[in-house]
């Protein structure tokens, strides 16, 4: 494991991280330093993640539910400054195809909270409430999207494991900004339920 990989020690209280991200398609992007191997190739098809969990849905009959929310799940809803604001929000996780793994085409959860946070020039993201929960840095990546790389806890476990030690626990997203107030995170190829979770995010008052 390299230097950054090893730096991204994860707590409640937060990650350590080494540096940001400069280009999404730039094979020397920091985030991709930090990123496993296997992070870094699911974010490398993401865009195939989608576009399969859309097509599972649609098959498994929920194409009205997921044109009821567009732009969530297409796949060129990005936007330019993909950087999101610090604050409260509300996220709406879904997952699609789970039929990959014998669970159901289109699950789609009551929202749940997440709040971003500044330190520096980093940003750090956290989902608040649920059972299974994430925290991790987010890292720019060029206008359009910005990368998320942290690891998934429960929310009876007062410590989380670090990134990169359990690829179980590992979680990488793209993050995009899909309406004036609206931004996206898709995790490809979740380890478990799924092809594809898609989170969309709100801003909500303290």
């Amino acid at each position: 494991m390299s230097c950054a990989k090893a730096a991204i020690g994860l707590t409640l209280s937060g990650l350590v991280s080494t540096a940001l991200a400069t280009d999404l398609s730039h094979p020397g992007s920091q985030w991709r330093e930090s990123a496993t191997a296997a992070d870094q190739k699911r974010i490398d098809n993401w865009q195939k993640a989608l576009q399969d969990g859309v097509v599972g849905a649609v098959q498994g009959g929920q194409g009205d539910e997921l044109a009821k929310r567009k732009p969530v799940f297409d796949k060129d809803a990005a936007l330019a400054d993909s950087k999101i604001p610090a604050g409260l929000y509300a996220c709406s996780v879904t997952k699609l195809d789970g039929d990959a793994s014998g669970g159901l085409p289109y699950i789609a959860y009551p929202a749940f909270r997440c709040r971003i946070t500044v330190d520096g020039d980093r940003r750090h993201f956290t989902k608040l409430t649920g059972s299974q929960r994430t925290a991790g840095w987010l890292y720019e990546a060029g206008t359009r999207h910005s990368i998320y790389l942290g690891t998934s806890f429960y929310g009876y476990e007062d410590k989380v494991m670090s990134y990169g030690k359990t690829k179980e626990r590992d979680q990488a997203a793209v993050v995009e900004r899909i309406g004036a107030k609206r931004w996206r995170m898709v995790f490809p190829y979740p380890y478990y339920e799924s092809v594809v979770n898609v989170m969309e995010l709100t801003p909500v008052g303290e």
